[in-house]
């Protein structure tokens, strides 16, 4: 979609960093999502950090669902027993976006992190016609994943949820 379609058409995003050391002052990846869909044309609404804990990020998710166009999480989607991202997530999605992960998957391995892409889990999927993206904690990942993904695709998934 073209610069000017978004700007009179921008989507209401939500970003959500899964962390128990980010603060505010110091969550480069939320800041690099923010750049990433305010650059596009988009407008960021709300913006918070949680500790890696399954009710609080559902509760935030649930907040904002019925509010905004799309949710953009980062972090908690290792495999550590306190990254619970996906498992918070994904049982509430009303429909998953399966080719996500692959899709993340498959650039990880090839640009960024080799055989090591196994430990950065994504997801994707809607929840009542909201876009919910989860994206792993590492910048590097949250780049790729915003500008050759989600970015480029949103509009297009976006106008599938309206029909």
């Amino acid at each position: 979609m073209s610069k000017k379609m978004t700007e009179e058409h921008p989507l209401r995003a939500a970003i959500l960093t899964i962390s128990n050391s980010r603060t505010f002052s110091n969550d480069t990846n939320g800041l690099m999502i923010q750049s990433a869909l305010t650059h596009a044309g988009h407008q960021v609404v709300d913006y918070q950090i949680v500790r890696d804990d399954r009710e609080e990020i559902t509760r935030h998710l649930h907040e904002w669902v019925c509010s905004v166009d799309v949710v953009i999480t980062s972090g908690g989607t290792g495999l550590a027993k306190r990254d619970v991202t996906l498992e918070a997530i994904e049982p509430i999605f009303d429909k998953k976006i399966t080719g996500f992960a692959g899709l993340m998957d498959a650039l990880a391995y090839r640009n960024d992190c080799g055989v090591q892409s196994l430990a950065y889990r994504s997801s994707a999927g809607v929840c009542r016609q909201c876009l919910v993206f989860c994206l792993p904690g590492l910048p590097r990942l949250i780049k790729i994943g915003m500008e050759k993904i989600i970015i480029p695709e949103v509009f297009h998934l976006h106008d599938e949820l309206q029909k």
